[in-house]
């Protein structure tokens, strides 16, 4: 039978739900989040489901984000998720079918991005995606690690207080940190303070530790506990969801905190900035058990339009050409000339380029991590190497690029 793929109907909502958690390996639970919850925050006309007759075999919807970029534009991303393909119809092109209707129809609504975070890395450089962020996995025992520096005061605040608080803080830090994402009331109310036991994994329900300078709000941390006395001395751990900062004090007063907690010696973090101060505030680096990760993932669907909406840290020009195997009118040659930090890049005729790459690595390079040295080491940029360094320096930005929101 042709499998078709479409938007969901609004009656459909429950099946699709039960296809993305089988793909996961999870059983459904209708019962975790209400179904206009899921409606609300999921837009219907943003989901492609495979069809085989009447069964959902394949699912695939877009969160609309904006995602902050060098120099704190916010730039639309169709945030990619919720991809499977039921175990029984892999190997027959769905996953493809669906990337091709999702991409499409992104470019359609003027998006000159898409982004993800990836369950199997290997998969989506087919797509044109390319790594645009890592992160960092950390773990540490609290009695070797002593966070240093000056701090006001913390407290403990309730989810009625944290709701108040909390975006607007969130809000000045992304503002100013390429790959942050825009969070709307639905996404707060829904992905960040929404606590059902499910999510848990034996945990304890979220808490919610506010900094203050002056009395002055300037940094929160998220996180849960659990306990553990397994060898008859308290053993718990601490697990932080998300530290947000805007000020150093704010920073160091959250982590002596969550780093002096009686009874939960063990920290672990799986997403802290690779440029997080963290490990400098601390008399031995080592003692902070570090392993890096890819993070989000990045495809650019225009060109002129992406480029266009960022800055860049050295005046000059560039010729390039972008291959893009999976959508080839978004791939071409293009001149990216910068005038005071601010580019103009337009389309150009003929061969005569200086750099040469895949929307794949384009999208690596576009928030400012990727190195663009390195992938010309690998083979994977090539062209005259003064063209290769002058376009490694404009695209270097003064922020390391984070995303927190994982979706």
């Amino acid at each position: 039978m042709e499998i078709i793929t479409r938007p969901i109907r609004r009656d459909e909502a429950i099946s699709f739900r039960a296809a993305v958690s089988a793909g996961f390996g999870d059983d459904f639970d209708g019962t975790t989040m209400p179904e206009e919850w899921f409606l609300e925050l999921f837009p219907r006309d943003r989901t492609v489901a495979a069809f085989d007759g009447e069964v959902i075999v394949g699912t695939l919807g877009a969160f609309p984000f904006n995602v902050t970029v060098p120099g704190g534009a916010n730039v639309p991303m169709a945030g990619t998720t919720v991809v499977t393909v039921a175990p029984t119809h892999t190997r027959r092109g769905i996953l493809t079918g669906m990337m091709r209707d999702h991409l499409a129809d992104t470019i359609n609504r003027g998006e000159p991005l898409a982004g993800l975070w990836a369950s199997e890395s290997v998969i989506y450089g087919r797509y044109g995606f390319g790594v645009a962020t890592e992160n960092e996995e950390i773990e540490f025992h609290q009695t070797r690690v002593d966070v240093r520096g000056e701090h006001g005061d913390v407290r403990l605040i309730d989810t009625d207080e944290a709701r108040d608080l909390l975006p607007g803080l969130y809000d000045a830090v992304r503002s100013q940190t390429p790959g942050m994402l825009t969070r709307d009331d639905t996404w707060w109310k829904i992905e960040v303070l929404f606590d059902p036991e499910k999510h848990r994994n034996g945990f304890s329900s979220q808490r919610y530790v506010v900094h203050e300078t002056d009395g002055v709000p300037d940094g929160y941390g998220i996180y849960r506990q659990k306990g553990d006395w397994s060898t008859g001395f308290p053993n718990g751990t601490v697990r932080v969801r998300e530290v947000i900062a805007t000020s150093t004090p704010a920073h160091t007063g959250i982590w002596q905190f969550l780093t002096s907690i009686d009874l939960f010696p063990n920290i672990r973090y799986w997403n802290l900035p690779v440029a997080d101060p963290l490990r400098w505030k601390v008399p031995d680096h080592r003692r902070i058990m570090r392993k890096r990760w890819d993070a989000l993932h990045l495809r650019i669907l225009d060109v002129k339009d992406a480029l266009e909406a960022r800055t860049y840290g050295t005046d000059g020009t560039v010729r390039f050409s972008v291959d893009d195997a999976f959508v080839p009118e978004v791939g071409g040659s293009f001149e990216l000339a910068v005038l005071d930090g601010r580019g103009v890049c337009e389309r150009v005729d003929g061969p005569d380029v200086g750099v040469r790459m895949s929307i794949g690595e384009l999208s690596s390079l576009y928030l400012g991590a990727g190195d663009i040295h390195a992938m010309a080491e690998a083979g994977v940029v090539e062209g005259d190497a003064d063209a290769i360094r002058l376009l490694g320096r404009m695209f270097r930005g003064d922020a390391a690029p984070w995303c927190e929101e994982v979706f």
